[in-house]
């Protein structure tokens, strides 16, 4: 009995070290294998005779065509004192023209199986439009009805005024939007970009008048651009689109001069107040200036390690091990010559302190050590097969094409984005964090600040906010009143 008791005692230990190995090695997954080289559509580009900027991404075997039109003037154009003036112009050019009316353009665009929308950054105001293959000479007489004839009826901006209105008050029900909203307002007081971030008291001081001034400044082929993507190439589209184009006026410009943001350096906490919130929303970030180009790369493999997905530092973090946060991510935006990061959560409202604490431990650990190389290999091998999707359909792929090609960012976010991606090692990595992550960033915390006081009590300084952006007062940790 005593010998069969040695035998299974070392049966056990023999199985239990042959075993050990095998659990490091399910704890350790291996690094993902190389992925196939993807092959890119060519895009070719021209520059018509009145100045505007054409290009083309031949894709055959697509049964819609593709369409941005990208005005070179966003938000930071506005004049100061009428915010949401670039925004309220590009929604009133499919508001009808003296001959169509409104309802009339919205039939002629469901006629070809399109849909029109419009969007407006600090940067350029763009005009997406998507529609069957075969009708690019009514979608282009469309386009040149709006921008060469817009009517900007008074009955129709009063209609656009009270949409927006509405529009923007229906988003202040959103906390991400809300909390990211301010971040921006915090980040960009006083210069130009700030105007993006409105509230919807502004529709009220616009005009006739002010919408017809910014339109006959800024809407000029040579400060525009228009990207084409399916089944044509660049001689047709050059034909079609000279044709319903040509009369289009151009007209000297000065380039935008926009002085360069200043990141925020020191300790600052805003609260939002959106009274019922269930939960708390908390947006942590700061601006990247001054950019540099060879930095683009280092920091989105950087963002991907931090909050890119559910296996990010953030997420398994504040979800998975503290269970404090509903979700987690972070992301990056670059503008014409600055960016900005911003970390996200929603968070149970008794964890919001210790939530903040967290993601700023996260963001001074990204900055002290340098990533594994599990974790480079593994945002690295996500953003490589990522990049087909983001470009697999035709509105992605124009989308992107129109941005590359406004900003003059050449080739290395296009056909060698996954080269690049690939050469981002470690060093690079610990360097951009250092240059730009740093200094302290802006804490927004969104929520019911009945709520959300009690558990902010240790902050030395609390800025108090409305939805509008109105500071309330600022409590300061010691001072009663």
């Amino acid at each position: 009995m005593k010998k069969k008791g040695w035998v299974s005692i070392w049966l056990l230990l023999s199985l239990g070290s042959a075993l050990a190995p095998q659990e490091r090695f399910r704890k350790s997954p291996p690094i993902p294998d190389p992925l196939p080289q993807l092959e890119l559509p060519a895009v070719e580009s021209t520059r018509l005779m009145n100045g505007l900027t054409l290009a083309v991404v031949s894709r055959p075997d697509q049964p819609f065509i593709s369409l941005e039109l990208m005005i070179m003037a966003g938000e930071s154009r506005s004049p100061q004192k009428l915010p949401g003036l670039a925004s309220f112009t590009a929604e009133m050019l499919s508001r009808g023209t003296p001959l169509v009316s409104a309802a009339e353009l919205e039939e002629r665009i469901d006629a070809i199986g399109g849909d029109f929308s419009t969007t407006t950054t600090p940067d350029y105001s763009r005009f997406s439009l998507r529609f069957l293959d075969g009708f690019l000479e009514p979608a282009l007489e469309m386009l040149s009805l709006m921008l060469l004839q817009p009517n900007f009826s008074d009955r129709e901006i009063v209609a656009l005024k009270r949409t927006q209105f509405y529009d923007l008050k229906q988003k202040q029900r959103d906390p991400e939007f809300v909390g990211r909203r301010q971040l921006l307002r915090v980040l960009f007081n006083g210069h130009p970009y700030g105007r993006s971030f409105f509230s919807e008291d502004v529709f009220r001081n616009l005009t006739r008048k002010d919408v017809q001034a910014f339109y006959d400044a800024y809407y000029r082929p040579n400060n525009a651009l228009i990207v084409l993507a399916g089944n044509l190439d660049l001689a047709i589209a050059m034909k079609r689109v000279s044709h319903f184009l040509n009369t289009w006026p151009k007209r000297e410009m000065e380039p935008p001069a926009l002085p360069s943001p200043q990141p925020n350096a020191e300790e600052r906490f805003c609260l939002v107040d959106l009274p019922r919130a269930k939960e708390a929303t908390v947006v942590i970030g700061n601006v990247i200036i001054p950019f540099a180009e060879a930095d683009y790369f280092p920091l989105v493999v950087l963002n991907q390690v931090l909050g890119g997905t559910p296996f990010s530092r953030l997420f398994m973090n504040l979800r998975e091990a503290k269970e404090y946060a509903y979700s987690a991510f972070s992301s990056l935006e670059f503008f014409r010559g600055c960016g900005y990061y911003a970390l996200t959560a929603a968070v149970i409202p008794s964890a919001t302190g210790a939530s903040i604490r967290e993601i700023l431990g996260e963001l001074e650990r990204i900055t002290q050590t340098k990533v594994s190389n599990f974790e480079l290999e593994q945002a690295k091998s996500y953003l490589i097969g990522h990049f087909p999707l983001q470009v697999g359909h035709l509105d992605q792929l124009s989308r992107r094409i129109s941005e590359l090609l406004a900003f003059s960012l050449g080739d290395s976010r296009w056909d060698r984005f996954s080269d690049n991606i690939s050469l981002v090692d470690a060093d690079r990595i610990f360097e951009a964090a250092r240059k730009y992550f740093l200094l302290k960033p802006v804490v927004v915390i969104v929520g019911d600040r009945d709520i959300l006081l009690e558990h902010l009590r240790d902050l030395d300084r609390l800025e108090v906010y409305d939805l509008k952006g109105g500071l309330l007062y600022t409590l300061i940790k010691g001072v009663e009143g």
